[in-house]
């Protein structure tokens, strides 16, 4: 049976493989390579290009810096509340859906 963790216990840290960079304008733009066999024959025959650019909004750039240092949740949020206030509400669900995001597309992984 899997013991269920507080999120704000959870500490994530990111990918140090992934190519990221701050625009101009403050925001953060994630590169995602496409790996693997249809990939290669959607690039091939459809033209499509090997990398995705996905350009984050302020929030998401704000909590992509904050885990410079793997810090946990709660910090997290703390942070981004201290920040944006009222603005990111409801925040623990958005902080919730958009780790789990990053998590899945292999952006972040949970430390240990």
């Amino acid at each position: 049976m899997l013991k269920s963790k507080n999120i704000f216990d959870l500490r994530y840290r990111r990918n140090p493989d992934l190519q990221w960079k701050m625009l101009e304008d403050g925001t953060v733009e994630l590169a995602m390579e496409h790996k693997g066999v249809f990939a290669a024959i959607a690039h091939k025959v459809f033209k499509r290009p090997s990398t995705s650019y996905i350009k984050l909004d302020e929030l998401g750039s704000f909590v992509w810096q904050e885990l410079a240092s793997s810090q946990d949740v709660k910090t997290v949020s703390e942070a981004v509340h201290s920040r944006f206030g009222e603005k990111a509400e409801p925040l623990l669900p958005r902080l919730g859906q958009f780790f789990n995001l990053l998590e899945r597309y292999g952006f972040i992984t949970r430390c240990p």
